[in-house]
This record gives structure tokens, C-alpha cells and sequence, in this order.
């Protein structure tokens, strides 16, 4: 009788216990781990159906590339629905709602992410399934109560603090905690209002909420000391105070076996004593930073019981709410020798640790490996480009099945469905046959985070796309955008291609050492290393064709005329060079162009005369502002002397007084169906001058100028070749909406009227812009740090 109450009691407090809300897809995992007796394991599970779920979105516009690549943060994984959420420096936030099997960007006017990942946040989740909490930069913050389509401001009563993470609980929908790098707030009706926790001051750094074997405690971390509510968070007391060390990081979880409470310290010197040795080649910047994200892990109980255990840890620990036994820590982000991605876990409450990645290992047999491909798996961006992540910018587990974490740095998104055993890249699926290795094809499954400058097809070949990229150097389809393989011709970005009309293989490429022009000082004269390269195999291999010395520095354009063979690749400081023999010689030709720094953005050239057009913009400190725009060489009689096409640009008449036109150009399109009588200019806002830039048009080669669009950062224009009353132009705008007219706009009247495309989700960092060859109903749009996506041209049709 005594066996049977005490399994009737049991039963009744796991039942009592089960959380609120749709349970986790992931509770019945068949790779459970051992030694985890976590209160989920038997959780239904739950699919999403995509045909009823009213949170199932399907875009109509695909991405496309090779998926990553860019710095990501603030991941996040809903542990009451398949919902993951991560986002990335260029300003968005991504969604899955299959577990990531599939992504799409968050709506700029909805949510974005703060390009300052040091200050990153993970959105958080109340535990209906449904509602999320969002703080870009730890500012700012709001909620979605759709899984993250939509998003409302909620009034946090912040003072001069930042959101540093969020935490719920399980088994009340409506409780939500906010954690800041001063306070503690609780909301008791799902984030419509909020009070601030009593007593607690000092930066937070872990919040965990005990359910099981206590009633509805709360132990919240700071740098100082551990603090403990039993009233819900009414009133906290300090229940443990470090003895001469700070807590950097907090984390906890409970069975029935027991409650843990672990944490990270400060003690890096000894911690991460390992690194003193490599002083003497690292320097002592990098010494330091180590010891400074480096801590010893400490163990302890409800109690308050701790002890200091001999491992190390850097900037993450993270228990499942559920689980008493199971701890992973990461390394530091900026750990030597990138010693930061390693991840490692314990079953048995920090006696055994078990080293679970390390993604690029410097030690071994003397070699640089990455970690085994059968526990790993590799992309793209990994094979072509490089193991370049020094750390986690964020990492997380799923808090209600101990077998699910993930983490995100400069370059991956890692995740792991059976306690760090095998590693998936959820953002890129593999496209090729044999093994996965370098120039194979892949494609993104939508988390894009790569800049495309330029998208050009061949113009006799639609089915290969050539994309101009930052990081990886570019990307090139065979497929018209299917699957993409990496090309890199040598350095950090590829600006532009220039093709060879008669053979699909060859293409040129203008390649330089410096992204992201035209952002920030990257507008200025930079002498970086570059050059113009050709490729005879569709980019599989690439040869300088510019010679070093003077030559050995950044171009941003480059521009083949078939007809004579000639080349000219525009630098962005020395003006244009030019090979008449196919690449053979090469030497500067200048001639007209203005005097000084000369930064060349964009070349084009008539295809039926060998004529060309190049567009001078502004040289640094702007004194050049009378003579940018663009200039002509009449190939085809002979002419030496470049001829700038700008008469009179008028001053736009809504704008204010007082300011010059025409700082910095960065786009034309010249209409050849009109003999280059119509010419299109676009210039970016770059000098002060409030509200004077935007989309220019002359029907009369340039004698007189008109602007007929206001854009702010305006960075492509193009002209439909079948009719050239359809115009579109692409440019950024800021990603707070707090300055800027930008976005993909087009015309279909010249110029008299002009339509937004408000349905694409990236609304902010528009950057070029390339139509369908073969469906003029469709387009390709290029984002500065978003890839590429494929769609209709008018979405209201669609």
C-alpha cells in the first residue's frame, strides 16, 4: 500500500508540473543522451500543420545563394513550438517555424537586428507557443504574439538600462522576466505591464526559475551575488555572495532527483592559465582578453552549496530547466586559436566533461582541422572560404529538452539535436553530387547574410548568374539561381563582371580587399589591394590580368568591349586603366576624367559599337562636386578623350536652398534604344546635402538634368531592355526608420510616377537589382547583407 500512494504522488506531481501552452516538438527525441531524465522526454509532439497553422508564412519570393556568411546573434529557440528565431549585424531578424528546416526574414517594418552584436539580444518566448519579446540592440523593446510576423512596442520602464536576456516560466504563460544591466522586471500579465524587482541592482548575467522541486522560486544572478524569490518575485534576497570573484554567467535546472545552480567566474588568469605560454606570439592584447573571457565553472545546489571545479569556461553556460545533471559551457569569443568554439558537457554535474566541437582545431598532429565532417557538418561558406568564427556571439539551448543547443558566430549557425553528438548547418542544404568540397553547389534554405553589390546574367546565357559579393567574393549560378557555388577570385569582395559575348565561359571580374563601399569611410579614395581578374571556366579559376605595383589596388568595376577586345577596370582612387590587347598591357587612361583621386563605381559599354560610359563620383573630401557624373569615350571614331555628359543639373524644386547636387554618384543606365539620348543617374546622400539626392533623368545626352525620384542611398539603377519607360532603382535606408527614403522602386512612365514594392520583407538595405531574362514578370533583388531574393517584379499581381 505504502509503494502504491508513493507512485500516486509521484504521478500527480509530474503532473502538476507538465508547463502551459503547445509542448515542445522536441520532447520524444530518439537520440536522447544518457544520464538525462528530463520531465519532457514523454511530451507529445506536436507538428505545425503548413495548410491550417495560422502562423505559417510561405514568401513569395525565394532566396537565393549559399546560405550564412555573415556575422549571426541572438538565436533562440522556442521550446513550446517548432519556432527559431536568429539574427544577424546587417540588420535583420530571421524566422523558422520547422524546427530550421526552412527560413524567412521578419519584415523590416516589423523587427529588425542591431548591427552592434555586443549588445545583442535573444528574443525570448512566454510559454502559450506564440508570444515573442524582441529588444534589438537591448533597446527598444517589443512584442509579437503571432510567433513573430508582427510586432507591438511594450513600455519597459528602462532607466538608462539595457535588456540583457529574457526568461519565462513554463507553467505560467503570463509571467515573463526581463533581465537588464541593472535591473530585474517582471511582468504577471505577458509583457503588458511591468514591475521592478525589489532590492536587485547590478548587472544581471542568469535568471532561473524553479518549478518542481521548489514552489515557484526564482534565483536571478548578478555580477555580486545570488538572489532568491518565494513569492513569485514580490521580494528577493541575496543568498550567496562570491568571496573575492564576480559571476560572469548563471544558469540552473531541476528534476526529481534534484535542483543545480552552476556559474562561470571571473579567475581567467587561472582559468585560462593555458594561454600564458602563447603570450610572446599573440601579444599581450590578446593574452588579456582571453584571461578576460575566461572563468572557472562552479557547481552547486538550492542550498546555496557551491563547489570550484578545474574546468574553464568563456562567455556561455546553459542548463535545460528540466535537467539537474546536464551543463554546457562554450569557450570565449576572444579566446586564442579559436578556442572559442569549443563546446563541452557534463552529465553528471561537472565531475566528467566531454568535449563536443571544437570547429577548428590548431593542435593536432600539428594541422589546422576542422571537426570531423561526420560530426560536423560543412557548408559553403566553411570549404571555400574558412573556419573564421573565433566564438559563439550567442549560444542556446532548448530550456525544456537538454538534448537541443545551438550557437551562432561571425560566419555559422550550429545546431545539435542530440547533446552535441553530430552538428547541423541549418542554413544551407547541399546541391551537388560526391563529396562536399570546395566550388560545389549549394543552396540557402533562407538565412542570407551576404552583400550583393551587383547580380548580372550573361547576356547569352540566361541561365548563368554571376553575383557581386563582400566575405565570400561572389557567388555564381549555373542554374538561373537554383543552387550557387562560391568563387572567389582572391580577395574580400568581387565589385563587378564584365562577359565575353561570344563565349559563355570567359567573364571579368573587378575585385578588391575592402567591403562595402559606399558605407562609411569606405566612400573615400582607398588605395587596397585588388585588381581585374578573368576567368575562362565560368569562375572555377580566375588569373590577374592587371599587373602589381601601381596596379595592386581595389577596383569597383570593370567593363568588356567584344568587339575590339579591349578592358577598363575602374579603381577606387587612380581612375581607369585599360588593356587594347585582351588584358596582354595595361595602363592608366585618364584623359578628360578630373584631376586627383578619381573613384570609378560603375562602367558600361554599347554592345553594338564598343562605346563606353563610366561614372566619376565623389573623391573624399568632395571637391569634385562640379565635375562627377558620367563620362563617354566615342570608341567607335576614335576618340582619346573622355566627355562628361552634364550640362545643367537642375535644382529640385521641393528641395531646400542652399545645398549642391550631385556629391556622390553611384548608378546610371543609359537607354541605347534612344542612341544614348536618355541617360538615368542616381547619388547617395553623403555630404550633408539634406534631401538633394535621388533617381536624375536627361532625354538630351545630358545638357539638362532632372531629378524625378528623392531617394536618400540610392545605389543601382537599371532600364528594362524591352521598354524603357520601366525603370527600377534599389538603395538603403536606415535601419531604425529614422532617416531615409530607400527601398526597390520602379517606374513604368519615365519617370512621371514611381511604386514601392512594400511586400519584399528586407524594406531597409536595398542594394541592386537585376530583371528576370527569361520571365519579365519576375526580378532578382540584392540586399547589402541579405542575399538575394527571386520574385515577382509587381507582388500585388502576383
Amino acid at each position: 500500500m505504502k509503494i502504491l500512494m508513493l507512485l500516486l504522488l509521484l504521478m500527480s506531481v509530474i503532473t502538476a508540473c507538465e508547463p502551459n501552452g503547445e509542448e515542445s516538438s522536441l520532447g520524444n527525441n530518439s537520440n536522447q543522451d544518457q544520464n538525462n531524465d528530463s520531465g519532457s522526454n514523454n511530451d507529445p509532439v506536436i507538428e505545425p500543420d503548413p495548410n491550417t497553422d495560422p502562423n505559417h508564412v510561405s514568401s513569395i519570393y525565394k532566396a537565393m545563394g549559399v546560405g550564412g556568411g555573415g556575422a549571426m546573434s541572438g538565436f533562440a529557440i522556442n521550446p513550446y513550438s517548432k519556432l527559431r528565431l536568429i539574427g544577424t549585424d546587417m540588420g535583420t531578424l530571421f524566422r523558422s517555424i520547422d524546427d530550421g528546416a526552412s527560413w524567412q526574414p521578419i519584415n523590416h517594418n516589423e523587427a529588425v537586428f542591431n548591427s552592434h552584436l555586443p549588445h545583442a539580444v535573444s528574443p525570448g518566448f512566454s510559454s502559450d507557443g506564440n508570444t515573442v519579446f524582441h529588444a534589438s540592440k537591448g533597446l527598444n523593446p517589443i512584442r509579437s504574439i503571432d510567433k513573430a510576423q508582427t510586432f507591438t512596442p511594450i513600455n519597459i520602464p528602462l532607466n538608462g538600462e539595457r535588456i540583457l536576456y529574457w526568461q519565462n516560466d513554463s507553467f505560467n504563460e503570463n509571467r515573463i522576466l526581463c533581465a537588464t544591466t541593472n535591473s530585474l522586471f517582471i511582468s504577471e500579465d505577458k509583457g503588458d505591464s511591468w514591475s521592478k524587482a525589489n532590492t536587485i541592482t547590478g548587472q544581471s548575467v542568469g535568471t532561473f526559475l524553479s518549478n518542481l522541486q521548489q514552489n515557484n522560486h526564482i534565483y536571478h544572478g548578478t555580477t555580486d551575488g545570488i538572489w532568491k524569490s518565494t513569492d513569485n518575485g514580490l521580494n528577493f534576497t541575496k543568498v550567496y555572495t562570491p568571496n573575492g570573484f564576480s559571476i560572469r554567467s548563471l544558469t540552473g535546472g531541476e528534476d526529481l532527483s534534484g535542483t543545480t545552480i552552476a556559474f562561470i567566474d571571473d579567475q581567467g588568469s587561472s582559468a585560462c592559465a593555458w594561454a600564458e605560454p602563447y603570450r610572446p606570439d599573440w601579444g599581450d592584447s590578446s593574452i588579456d582578453n582571453t584571461y578576460a573571457n575566461c572563468g572557472f565553472v562552479w557547481i552547486g545546489d538550492d542550498q546555496m552549496n557551491f563547489t570550484k571545479t578545474t574546468q574553464e569556461a568563456g562567455n556561455h553556460i546553459k542548463m535545460a530547466e528540466n535537467d539537474s545533471d546536464t551543463i554546457y559551457i562554450t569557450g570565449g569569443k576572444e579566446w586564442i586559436k579559436q578556442y572559442g568554439t569549443q563546446v563541452r558537457v557534463t552529465h553528471d554535474k561537472g565531475i566528467n566533461w566531454n568535449l563536443k566541437l571544437n570547429q577548428y582545431d590548431w593542435d593536432t598532429g600539428g594541422a589546422y582541422l576542422p571537426w570531423p565532417s561526420s560530426l560536423l557538418e560543412y557548408s559553403a561558406v566553411a570549404l571555400d572560404i574558412g573556419w573564421y568564427d573565433d566564438g559563439y556571439e550567442s549560444f542556446e539551448i532548448n530550456k525544456r529538452d537538454s538534448n537541443q543547443i545551438g550557437g551562432s558566430g561571425f560566419f555559422f549557425l550550429h545546431t545539435s539535436y542530440d547533446s552535441g553528438n553530430t552538428w547541423k548547418a541549418p542554413f544551407t542544404e547541399y546541391k551537388d553530387t560526391g563529396e562536399k568540397s570546395a566550388s560545389k553547389r549549394w543552396q540557402t534554405r533562407g538565412i542570407e547574410v551576404i552583400s550583393i553589390y551587383r547580380i548580372k546574367s550573361h547576356p547569352n546565357n540566361s541561365n548563368l548568374i554571376y553575383a557581386a559579393t563582400a566575405d565570400i567574393g561572389g557567388m555564381i549560378s549555373e542554374d538561373k539561381g537554383e543552387s550557387f557555388r562560391i568563387s572567389q577570385v582572391q580577395y574580400n569582395s568581387n565589385y563587378d563582371y564584365a562577359f565575353d559575348i561570344d563565349d559563355d565561359q570567359v567573364v571579368y571580374a573587378a575585385s578588391g580587399n575592402s567591403h562595402d563601399w559606399p558605407e562609411a569611410w569606405r566612400a573615400a579614395p582607398i588605395k587596397s589591394a585588388g585588381g581585374i581578374y578573368k576567368s575562362t571556366d565560368r569562375g572555377q579559376n580566375w588569373d590577374r590580368i592587371t599587373p602589381t605595383g601601381d596596379m595592386n589596388r581595389q577596383f569597383l568595376s570593370v567593363g568588356y568591349d567584344s568587339i575590339n577586345k579591349y578592358i577598363y577596370g575602374g579603381s577606387h582612387q587612380t581612375g581607369i586603366t585599360r588593356s587594347t590587347d585582351d588584358g596582354s598591357t595595361w595602363s592608366y587612361f585618364n584623359t578628360g576624367l578630373p584631376a586627383g583621386d578619381k573613384i570609378i563605381p560603375q562602367i558600361e559599354i554599347n554592345p553594338a559599337n564598343g562605346n563606353v560610359y563610366a561614372l566619376v563620383t565623389g573623391n573624399g573630401d568632395f571637391s569634385n562636386q562640379a565635375t562627377t557624373g558620367i563620362y563617354f569615350l566615342d570608341v567607335a571614331n576614335n576618340s582619346q578623350t573622355w566627355t562628361l555628359l552634364r550640362g545643367v543639373v537642375n535644382y529640385p524644386p521641393e528641395a531646400d536652398t542652399g545645398y549642391n547636387v550631385w556629391y556622390y554618384p553611384t548608378s546610371f543606365a543609359v537607354d541605347f534604344s534612344s542612341s544614348g539620348q536618355t541617360l538615368w543617374l542616381v547619388d547617395y546622400e553623403n555630404n550633408g546635402n539634406w534631401l538633394m539626392t535621388g533617381i536624375w533623368k536627361s532625354t538630351d545626352r545630358g545638357l539638362n538634368w532632372n531629378r524625378v525620384k528623392q531617394m536618400t542611398h540610392p545605389t543601382t539603377i537599371i532600364i528594362d531592355p524591352n521598354d524603357s519607360n520601366k525603370v527600377y532603382a534599389a538603395g538603403q535606408h536606415t535601419l531604425d526608420n529614422s532617416w531615409g527614403d530607400g527601398g526597390h522602386y520602379r517606374t513604368e512612365d519615365g519617370g512621371i510616377s514611381w511604386v514601392k514594392n512594400e511586400t519584399v520583407t528586407l524594406q531597409q538595405n536595398a542594394r541592386s537589382i537585376m530583371l528576370d531574362p527569361t520571365d519579365s514578370s519576375k526580378v532578382y533583388l540584392g540586399f547589402f547583407g541579405g542575399g538575394i531574393l527571386h520574385g515577382p517584379i509587381d507582388p500585388q499581381s502576383d
